[in-house]
């Protein structure tokens, strides 16, 4: 499919997003992120290098430069410092708006709903921020002022698009661009780092008059996969405006969900594994009454994940809209199918590198890559990202299901024609069977013919069910 032909199916089913109040980033499009970034290199033992200068790097050398070294990380550094005064003058901005009450503030139940361990973890993890790579404390600040004037200069919000097809699907894929994750400084969440890349996935068919109908939608949240990040069109959890579904954006994070609402993540860091360890041992010498008194298990049957760290998305729907009938609305897609030249060989972060070992405060690599360079599953394998690789499209169902029908039949034809076989010659054993029961020098041959009678039973029984 051409990219002519693409960018009209994906505004027939462009999104809607919904932010929370507070939220300070919005998509925007990456040409002028770039133009405002410089292109750095990290060596091992060697201290930063910058490669490209702000002034001078575009999204045309980021497609074309040859990136070097395997154990080196290539990063786009987006936060130039800012002067005295444009610090003074946002904080003195954020006092204001706290004092009209436009500032997020968390409900004082942030962690209400998990146990004593979590809420340890929770501590924990707060006193690892403080030694662990991060991005600097003004960051947020300097990303706030530097995209409030990009927004002023070129006031539009822009996703990037790709149609593609597979098995029987055509997936409207789209991925949403925001120069600054600030979770961590803006919502009390996890981390904070430079960009973020965040996706909704579309799967329709062609009915039989070859027109394109929408079955499934699929939300990117945080690194999850699987059957639960989707939804049925014609779900009443997912919201719609004509044929354009709302996401709700988690506050800083920039998940997706289906309603509005606040929501429990629960993230495994790697420096916690010796403690799940240890815990699992401890955990079979005490069981279930020790998990209640922590506060593990809830006393209904549901065991919560023991050293988690837990966080909040959330994901109110209170504060800007973009999309169809919203107060802002989006530019024309941009079409990345096929790859352009920034997307396929740019395997870099689009962002701060903060060398935390948890990455958690690094920046992520584009929409293709992950961020040790592999191509994400999301790009290559949309299908088996949300669990729809054994859903067959609508269109072929009555197809399978004849055929599988059929197959089924013959099956059972089969089986019967051996029952019948089997049952037959089972009549004859018994028949064998009740003629010498009684007579005392063929005891043996009743013990034989006993057992395969039982055997013969069990076979019968198993090709009946």
């Amino acid at each position: 499919m051409s990219k002519l032909d693409q960018a009209p199916l994906l505004r027939r089913f462009e999104p809607i997003l919904k932010f929370t109040q507070g939220e300070r980033f919005f998509p925007y499009n990456v040409d002028d992120y770039v133009n405002k970034s410089s292109l750095w290199v990290n060596k091992p033992k060697f201290p930063p290098e910058e490669l490209i200068s702000e002034t001078d790097l575009t999204l045309d050398k980021l497609g074309i430069i040859h990136l070097e070294g395997a154990m080196y990380v290539h990063y786009l550094q987006f936060i130039s410092p800012v002067n005295l005064t444009e610090m003074a003058e946002f904080r003195i901005n954020e006092l204001w708006e706290a004092l009209k009450k436009r500032k997020f503030q968390p409900t004082r139940g942030r962690l209400a709903r998990v146990g004593y361990l979590s809420r340890m973890a929770d501590a924990a993890f707060s006193l690892v921020l403080l030694l662990r790579g991060r991005v600097p404390g003004d960051a947020m600040a300097a990303a706030v002022i530097t995209f409030n004037k990009m927004l002023s200069e070129n006031p539009s919000y822009q996703y990037y698009g790709r149609v593609i097809e597979q098995s029987g699907w055509i997936i409207l894929q789209y991925w949403y661009f925001y120069p600054f994750n600030n979770w961590r400084s803006g919502f009390y969440g996890a981390n904070d780092h430079e960009a973020d890349w965040e996706m909704v996935n579309i799967y329709c068919y062609l009915d039989q008059l070859g027109k394109v109908k929408p079955c499934w939608v699929a939300y990117a949240s945080h690194n999850y996969t699987g059957d639960d990040l989707r939804r049925h069109w014609d779900d009443p959890e997912l919201g719609k405006s004509g044929e354009h579904p709302v996401v709700y954006v988690g506050g800083g994070s920039h998940a997706s969900y289906y309603q509005r609402g606040e929501y429990l993540t629960e993230l495994r860091p790697a420096f916690l594994q010796p403690l799940i360890k240890f815990w699992k041992r401890f955990d079979s010498l005490f069981g279930k009454d020790f998990e209640k008194k922590v506060g593990v298990d809830d006393g209904e049957g549901e065991q919560r994940q023991v050293f988690t760290i837990p966080f909040v998305d959330y994901a109110l729907g209170d504060g800007l809209s973009i999309g169809h009938g919203c107060e802002a609305t989006w530019a024309s897609p941009v079409v990345i199918e096929p790859a352009e030249d920034w997307v396929m060989n740019f395997r870099g972060l689009w962002g701060y590198y903060a060398q935390d070992p948890f990455s958690g405060e690094d920046a992520p690599a584009g929409p293709r890559y992950n961020r040790d360079g592999t191509v994400r599953q999301a790009w290559f394998d949309p299908l088996g990202w949300a669990g729809m690789e054994k859903v067959l499209p609508p269109i072929d169902q009555s197809r399978m299901l004849t055929s599988r029908s059929a197959g089924i039949r013959a099956v059972i034809k089969t089986l019967q024609e051996e029952i019948e076989q089997l049952q037959d010659v089972h009549y004859q054993h018994g028949l064998d069977l009740d003629a010498i029961r009684n007579t005392p020098h063929l005891q043996d041959e009743v013990d034989k013919l006993t057992t395969i009678l039982d055997e013969e039973h069990q076979v019968l029984a198993d090709k009946r069910r």
